[in-house]
C-alpha cells in the first residue's frame, strides 16, 4: 500500500481533516511499534504518508482517477463524520468504493458533529455507504457493522485521546498499551529535560565562579568567535547564492565547468557531511534546484529526495524541499504529486516564524501553473490573485508580481480572450524586465507566450517576431539544451511548416524533438505537438516512412496525457498518411475515431472539423467513391480556405485533393475553379 490511510471529508470539515492529517503524520512511534507501522505501510518512525486532498471532481458520478487510485493504494479509510459529510455525494462515493475493495473492516470514523445513526436526517453524521452494506459495488439496505469511531464533539473524547484511538486502530494495537507507551515516552523526555537543566545550572554556576578570573580572555575569545561566525555566515550565503542563480527563474544554462562542480558537489554531500543532517539537507536541496534549473530533472529529483530523507524539523527547509520537488514533478507532467507537494510547502511556510514568504510565493505560483495545466482555470485564477496580493508584502519574492501577471495572462488565453491575454502579457513583460533585466529566462518565456497568443489570432508575422526574440533570449540565458529552447524552436518550426518551407521546418523541428527526448520522459505531454509537427514536415517532403513512427509516438503521448483534442488531430494526420500510401480502408476507420474527438474538443474551430472531412474526401477518392468524396470536398474546402490561405499547409493540401478529384472525374469547370483559387 502506498498510503497508511485515506481521509474522506466534506469541504465543510476541512479544518478537522487537516488537523487529523497532521496529527497522524507527526505522531512519532515508540520503538516497540515501528515494526507494526512498517507492516501497515508506513515509514519506520512515523505513520506516513496519509492521503488527504482530492482534486476537483467532475459532475459525473465516478471518482476522479487520482482519488480512485489513492483509495486502492490506502490500507485504511478514515471518514470525518458530520451532517455535511452524510450529505456529501463524494464522501459517500469514496466509502462505497473502499468497501467494494473488500476492506470494510479497515474503515474508521472521526465524529466531529451530528449524531451517529440518530434517526433525524438533518443530524445524522454517518453517510449511507457507512451505515449499510455494499454488495457487488452497490449500497444496499442491509445494515452494516458499526465502525470504530473516535468522537471529538463537546463532552466526548479529548483530541489527544481521539488521535490515539485512531492510531491504535491503524496499527492494530490496544489503546491502553499505546497510552502507556506515550506516557512513558513523555516521562523520558521530561527526565532528559530535567537532567539537561541540572547540568546547565551546574555549568552556569561554574562559569559564574570563574568568570572574574578570565574576564579579559573571555572577552577576547568572544570577539574572535563573533568574527568567525560572521565570516562563516557570509561565506555560506555567498556559496548558496552562487548555486541559487540556477533556480528556474534565474537559470544561466549548462556551462560545462559549472556542471562539473555541481556533479562533484552532489557526490560529496554524503561523504563530506556525515553527522551533519541539516547542512546535508540544505545543500542537497540547493543543488537539486540547480539541476532543475539546468533542465536535468532526473538528477534533480534524486538529489531532492535524498535531502528529504534527512531527519529535519525546520519548517523553512521542509518548505523549500517540498516546493523544489513539486517544481520537478510539474516539469515531468506528474501534476497530482506536484499539487500535493505545493500544498505541503504552503503548510510548512505557515509554521515558520516569521512566515516564509519566499517559499509561499513559489508554492502559490506553482499551484496556479499546475491548475492551469489541468484546465482548472478558476482555481488557477485564485492562486494567481493570492500571489499578486502577497507580492505587496515586505519580504515577498521580488519577481512574484511578474510571475502572477504571466499566469493570469495564460488563464485569459485558455478562456479565449486573446486581446486581454496580450494586455496581461505586456504587463508581465514590463514587470519582469524591471526586476530582472532583459536577459532572463522568464523574459523569453513571456515573449514565447505572446508569440503563441498572436499565432492563435492568425497573426503569423507578429508571432514569428515574438518567437525569434524568445529563442534568442532562451539560447543566451538557458543554453542550447534546455527544454524551453526546444519549445520555442517547435513554435518557429510550426510557422515554417505552415508556410510549406518543409526542409527548414524539418531541420528545426528535428532539433527540438531531439532536445526534448534527452530531457523529458518518452510520453511527456510537451512532446505531442513537436512530434506531430516533425511528422508533417517529413510528409511534406514525401518521406512517409519517417513520418509514420513520429505520428505513432505523438499519438501515444496524447493518449497517455488525456489530450483528446491532440489525439483527434494526430489520428487525422495518420489517416491522411495512410490514404497517401494505399491504405484507405484503415484510414477511414481512424477518421471515424478522430471525428467525435475533434468535434468535442474544438467546437469553436470549424476548420479542424473541415480538415477531417477533407482528409476523408481524399480517402474516398482513393476508393473511387467519387460522389461521396465530392460532397465532403465541396463542404470543407471553403471552410479551410477561410482560415488557411491557398499557399499554406492545410490550404494547399485541400486544393490539391480537390484538383485530383476533379481531374479523375473529368470535371473541367471545377478544375478551372480550383486553379483560380490556387492562384494559377
Amino acid at each position: 500500500m502506498r498510503y497508511v490511510a485515506f481521509i474522506s471529508y466534506s469541504h465543510v470539515d476541512a479544518d478537522w481533516a487537516r488537523w487529523l492529517h497532521r496529527a497522524i503524520e507527526r505522531y512519532r512511534l515508540p520503538a516497540s511499534l515501528r515494526e507494526r507501522a512498517t507492516q501497515a505501510g508506513a515509514r519506520a518512525s512515523a505513520l506516513t504518508p496519509v492521503f488527504l486532498d482530492r482534486e476537483e471532481l467532475s459532475s459525473s458520478a465516478d471518482l476522479a482517477t487520482t482519488v480512485r487510485t489513492a483509495l486502492e493504494q490506502s490500507a485504511a479509510l478514515i471518514v470525518v463524520c458530520s451532517p455535511a459529510a452524510a450529505r456529501s455525494r463524494w464522501v459517500n462515493e469514496e466509502i462505497r468504493s473502499f468497501k467494494a475493495l473488500g476492506r470494510e473492516s479497515r474503515i474508521l470514523c472521526l465524529i466531529v458533529a451530528g449524531e451517529p445513526g440518530g434517526g433525524v436526517a438533518a443530524d445524522d453524521c454517518f453517510p449511507a455507504a457507512l451505515r449499510y452494506q455494499v454488495v457487488d459495488g452497490q449500497v444496499t439496505e442491509l445494515p452494516g457493522p458499526e465502525p470504530l469511531a473516535a468522537d471529538v464533539r463537546p463532552g466526548a473524547d479529548h483530541r489527544r485521546d481521539a488521535k490515539l484511538k485512531l492510531i491504535a486502530a491503524l496499527l492494530g494495537v490496544n489503546l491502553d498499551d499505546l497510552r502507556q507507551r506515550e506516557q512513558a515516552q513523555r516521562q523520558r523526555r521530561l527526565a532528559i529535560i530535567a537532567g539537561a537543566t541540572t547540568v546547565g545550572c551546574v555549568v552556569l554556576g561554574a562559569l559564574a565562579l570563574t568568570a572574574w578570573l578570565a574576564r579579559n580572555e573571555a572577552e577576547r575569545q568572544r570577539q574572535v568567535a563573533v568574527r568567525k561566525s560572521l565570516t562563516a555566515e557570509r561565506t555560506t550565503e555567498f556559496i548558496v547564492s552562487l548555486f541559487a542563480v540556477s533556480d528556474p527563474s534565474e537559470a544561466r544554462g549548462n556551462v560545462i565547468t559549472a556542471r562539473e562542480i555541481l556533479d562533484r558537489g552532489a557526490r560529496q554531500i554524503d561523504a563530506g557531511l556525515e553527522g551533519e543532517p541539516i547542512v546535508r539537507a540544505e545543500l542537497a536541496t540547493t543543488l537539486g534546484q540547480v539541476y532543475y534549473g539546468l533542465g536535468l530533472y532526473t538528477q534533480a529529483s534524486e538529489l531532492l529526495d535524498k535531502g528529504r530523507s534527512a531527519a529535519v524539523q525546520d519548517p523553512r527547509l521542509l518548505g523549500r524541499q517540498a516546493v523544489a520537488l513539486a517544481d520537478v514533478a510539474a516539469a515531468q507532467g506528474d501534476y497530482a504529486r506536484a499539487e500535493a507537494l505545493y500544498a505541503e510547502a504552503e503548510g510548512h511556510t505557515a509554521e515558520a516564524s516569521p512566515v516564509d514568504l519566499q517559499t509561499e510565493g513559489r508554492a502559490l505560483i506553482g499551484r496556479g501553473d499546475t491548475a492551469s495545466r489541468q484546465e482548472r482555470f478558476a482555481d488557477a485564477q485564485q492562486f494567481f490573485d493570492r500571489s499578486l496580493a502577497l507580492a505587496r508584502e515586505p519580504g515577498a519574492p521580488a519577481d512574484l508580481a511578474a510571475r502572477a501577471l504571466e499566469g493570469i495572462a495564460l488563464v485569459k488565453v485558455y478562456a479565449g480572450d486573446t486581446s486581454a491575454a496580450l494586455d496581461w502579457y505586456g504587463k508581465a513583460l514590463a514587470e519582469r524586465t524591471r526586476v530582472s533585466g532583459s536577459n532572463h529566462p522568464n523574459v523569453g518565456q513571456i515573449l514565447a507566450n505572446m508569440g503563441a497568443t498572436t499565432y492563435l489570432r492568425g497573426e503569423s508575422a507578429q508571432a514569428e517576431g515574438y518567437m525569434l526574440r524568445a529563442l534568442a533570449v532562451d539560447r543566451l540565458v538557458l543554453g542550447p539544451e534546455h527544454p524551453d529552447v526546444a519549445i520555442s524552436m517547435n513554435t518557429l518550426g510550426r510557422l515554417r511548416l505552415e508556410q510549406r518551407h518543409f526542409a527548414e521546418a524539418r531541420q528545426m523541428l528535428a532539433e527540438s524533438v531531439a532536445i526534448l527526448d534527452r530531457k523529458l520522459p518518452p510520453d511527456h505531454e510537451d512532446l505531442t505537438f513537436p512530434l506531430s509537427n516533425l511528422a508533417l514536415a517529413a510528409l511534406g517532403q514525401g518521406d512517409a516512412g519517417a513520418a509514420e513512427p513520429l505520428l505513432a509516438r505523438s499519438l501515444r503521448a496524447a493518449v497517455a496525457n488525456g489530450q483528446d483534442g491532440n489525439r483527434g488531430m494526430v489520428l487525422t494526420y495518420l489517416a491522411d498518411l495512410e490514404c497517401r500510401t494505399d491504405r484507405a480502408p484503415q484510414a477511414l476507420d481512424r477518421l471515424a475515431t478522430a471525428r467525435p474527438l475533434v468535434q468535442a474538443q474544438y467546437p469553436d474551430d470549424p476548420w479542424r472539423n473541415a480538415l477531417v472531412d477533407n482528409v476523408e474526401a481524399g480517402c474516398l477518392m482513393e476508393l473511387k467513391r467519387y460522389r461521396e468524396a465530392e460532397v465532403l470536398a465541396t463542404r470543407s474546402l471553403p471552410v479551410l480556405l477561410k482560415r488557411w490561405p491557398a499557399a499554406s499547409l492545410y490550404g494547399a493540401d485541400a486544393l490539391e485533393r480537390s484538383r485530383r478529384l476533379y481531374q479523375r472525374t473529368g470535371n473541367g469547370p471545377k478544375l478551372g475553379e480550383i486553379a483560380r483559387l490556387a492562384g494559377k
